[in-house]
């Protein structure tokens, strides 16, 4: 009977601690509308532009033997950036080419470094060409050879 006991009590905790959280979830309208996230439905409802050029970043690593090929995506919340980015793609390369230059081996290594990159090019870029509606950057391809 003390082992039922230890076992049905532990369940019945984690039970009721499991409903509390879903009735908080779905009474709490400050977190949800139609029983989706706020920031869910707002990205549903905004348009999105993606800049590619379909040419792969291929550079040295500094201080090293080593080369690294990138094929980056970027991604805008309008059109104008979308053509601002076109129209200045050679200093969109340049910029990206630079930041990659400045990467090293060790560098590359750390478990965050797509962050880092993603933060850099993104800064680079808004100060380069002045704009800002620089959503998202994404690695298509990240090899190191």
């Amino acid at each position: 009977m003390k082992k039922l006991l230890a076992i049905v009590i532990p369940l019945f905790g984690v039970l009721f601690v499991g409903m509390g959280f879903i009735l908080y979830l779905i009474l709490n309208p400050s977190n949800a509308v139609n029983g989706l996230p706020q920031d869910y439905e707002d990205n549903l409802n905004k348009k999105i532009f993606v800049f590619h050029d379909g040419q792969p970043f291929i550079t040295n690593l500094k201080g090293g033997d080593h080369y690294i090929k990138v094929d980056i995506s970027i991604e805008v919340g309008n059109q104008n950036d979308v053509d601002v980015l076109n129209k200045n793609s050679h200093k969109v390369r340049d910029r990206i080419i630079s930041i990659l230059r400045d990467v090293s081996e060790d560098d590359i290594k750390r478990s965050d470094i797509q962050e880092i990159l993603r933060n850099r090019i993104k800064q680079e870029l808004e100060e380069t060409l002045k704009i800002h509606s620089i959503i998202g950057i994404y690695f298509n391809e990240f090899v190191m050879q």
